[in-house]
């Protein structure tokens, strides 16, 4: 065999192609490496001419050898027929046949040297490389496409319109009967259940103070934000037959006092009683500055001291409901010291006002505030009617009923469970240290004044 080479090509020695130092064969339709003397891919069977691609690690570019078959014959491969050395010199003077070529009908078994194929194939001019072609639809197959897509949507259109119980046309169809649409409940927060047990475990402790009316509107409350809380429903359950026959012997022990002699005049309740009535309307106070207490006196307005809410033009209002209310300070009389808060809530319970001069010494009398701001409900201490003292201008109800910081803005309440002042001040002595069983609380006059000339 001999072979042609390009210029620039390395010398052949030893039937095995130096080339450049780096440089390497690779088959392009399988990716594996070529021998050096190797015709055919190992792998795929290729031939090396027009598959084969050259690649160096320099990058530089190389020029490709070009083996030409001069000559079937001379091969070191006994089992290899081929023509006599005439024939091929005689096809190597005719013109060099380059692999990717018809192979002669003889050579169809043809092995390269040094090369053993495991299925030996035909290579024919089949073989050759040819790209892919890109399929694109014809006119007429984009045409039957489309026409196929319309009926398609035209049919699921139908279908539907049959369903919902019209045709096409708007005619009443046989629809199948649908059940009827059940309302899901809205889901429910876990902060909004949280927030009625707590109303659930507040209204427990008002029937543990007595205060049914309290715990029957938390309980609702409850239900309200939890529609599904069952605890609630069955606490209001239970709970109002007690809470309607507490209300009823109340009124009938108070209708037998006034009835009674010398009774009519006092009306009078138990304390407990007394307590229950007024109790719902008391609130807490707050400010940036101070902490005290207030009553409701009116649907959407709420008494306490001038000197709670000081200078503070609004006041956070906590209701016996937990409600918290932020409020507006619409009035405030220093020298009485009297203020009214506003606040934009009703259909809150209102304390029922008395005339104090009713009163008459030794008439039981109870203090309600947030004493010393201590947690829960509001501190009661009870105490008697003195006298009505005037000092500084200023009109009060004289008391041996204990007050401390935070009482302050509180009702005064006597035995009919109605206000007849609102708890402020006590005394100190020369030494700075306060007075026992002497203190006071401004008339409830004097407060009703103020309130008449806020518009409602």
């Amino acid at each position: 065999m001999r072979r042609a080479r390009m210029a620039g090509d390395a010398p052949v020695q030893g039937g095995q192609r130096s080339g450049v130092k780096g440089q390497g064969m690779y088959c392009t339709a399988c990716g594996t490496a070529l021998l050096a003397d190797a015709r055919f891919c190992t792998r795929c069977g290729r031939p090396r001419d027009t598959q084969a691609v050259a690649t160096v690690d320099d990058g530089k570019p190389r020029e490709r050898v070009i083996d030409v078959i001069l000559d079937f014959s001379g091969s070191k491969n006994p089992a290899r027929p081929g023509p006599p050395i005439a024939e091929s010199e005689a096809s190597a003077n005719q013109g060099a046949t380059r692999w990717g070529d018809v192979v002669p009908a003889n050579r169809t078994n043809y092995r390269p040297d040094g090369i053993g194929l495991a299925n030996p194939r035909i290579v024919t001019a089949s073989d050759r490389y040819t790209p892919p072609v890109s399929k694109r639809a014809t006119t007429g197959q984009t045409i039957t496409v489309m026409v196929v897509l319309f009926a398609l949507l035209a049919w699921a259109g139908n279908l539907s319109a049959t369903r919902n119980g019209t045709t096409r046309e708007g005619q009443p169809g046989s629809a199948s009967p649908q059940p009827p649409a059940t309302a899901v409940p809205a889901p429910v927060s876990n902060e909004a259940k949280a927030e009625a047990v707590a109303l659930l475990g507040s209204a427990i402790y008002k029937v543990e103070e007595g205060n049914l009316a309290l715990a029957i509107e938390q309980a609702r409350q409850a239900q309200e934000k939890w529609p599904a809380y069952s605890d609630a429903a069955n606490f209001i359950a239970d709970i109002t037959p007690k809470a309607t026959a507490t209300a009823a012997a109340v009124q009938a022990k108070a209708t037998a006092v006034a009835g009674a002699p010398g009774g009519s005049a006092a009306g009078l309740l138990s304390e407990r009683d007394a307590i229950a009535r007024v109790l719902p309307s008391v609130v807490h106070i707050a400010t940036t500055s101070s902490v005290g207490t207030g009553y409701v006196v009116r649907d959407n307005l709420i008494a306490t001291n001038a000197h709670v809410v000081s200078t503070n033009p609004t006041a956070e209002v906590r209701t016996q409901d937990g409600k918290t209310l932020i409020g507006q300070v619409v009035a405030r009389d220093a020298k009485q010291d009297i203020a009214l808060i506003k606040v934009t809530a009703s259909r809150l319970p209102v304390a029922t006002l008395a005339n104090s001069k009713s009163l008459r010494p030794g008439d039981t009398l109870m203090a309600v505030g947030y004493a010393l701001d201590l947690r829960g409900g509001p501190s009661i201490t009870r105490g008697v009617y003195s006298t009505h003292r005037t000092m500084q201008g200023v009109t009060y109800v004289q008391t041996d009923a204990p007050l401390n910081p935070g009482n302050s803005g509180g009702p005064l309440v006597s035995l009919k469970g109605e206000v007849v002042g609102m708890n402020t001040m006590g005394l100190k002595n020369d030494f700075g240290t306060d007075v026992r069983g002497l203190y006071f609380a401004v008339a409830i006059e004097a407060i009703q004044t103020i309130v008449t000339t806020i518009p409602k």
